[in-house]
């Protein structure tokens, strides 16, 4: 029992650590993140996404703020053979402006939003927590499926600055028709 509980303090501490050398933006807004966005890149250190990231395409996230100040995201994902994959949950605000706590598959996730311009792009940064271990996810999403070198390389040297190697930084290509919450 006694090492079991000094593993999971472990995580604990450090999970804390991670969350708290992570800056969120200062001038964050509840309203800029409503509407949709397309999942432009991602960046991570998780052993799921090094398997998986040569079948990774940009799907769709529509954003809806809560009245408790909280994000209900939906992603939408159209795979090749044509079938839709779609994933909700609510973020629930924290205590810090611009930062949310989520629960997926059994992980606890700590969501900040980095830098943004909200009616071009979003970064994020994702700390995954599971029983054991927690992994990192950085974020780039726009209001179009396009956006301009100065944002990718913004989001690309973010990630690299977090540890992110750079075999693991994808920008993602579109998924035949991007309009995927159309087809979906």
């Amino acid at each position: 029992i006694m090492s079991a509980m000094l593993g999971f303090l472990t995580v604990l501490l450090w999970a804390t650590v991670a969350y708290s050398d992570i800056s969120p933006m200062t001038d964050f807004s509840l309203d800029g993140m409503k509407g949709k966005w397309y999942s432009i890149g991602v960046a991570s250190n998780a052993k799921w996404f090094t398997t998986h990231k040569a079948n990774m395409k940009m799907g769709t996230l529509q954003v809806e703020p809560t009245a408790d100040g909280d994000l209900h995201v939906t992603f939408t994902y159209l795979h090749s053979k044509g079938s839709c994959w779609e994933k909700s949950h609510v973020a629930k605000k924290t205590d810090t402006s611009g930062c949310f706590f989520y629960h997926n598959s059994g992980s606890n996730n700590d969501m900040c939003v980095i830098d943004a311009k909200f009616d071009e792009f979003v970064i994020i940064h994702v700390t995954n927590t599971e029983v054991g271990h927690s992994s990192t996810y950085i974020k780039l999403c726009g209001r179009s499926p396009h956006l301009s070198n100065g944002v990718v390389e913004k989001f690309q040297k973010f990630a690299l600055d977090n540890g992110i190697e750079s075999e693991n930084i994808l920008t993602l290509p579109p998924n035949g028709n991007v309009e995927v919450a159309s087809v979906c």
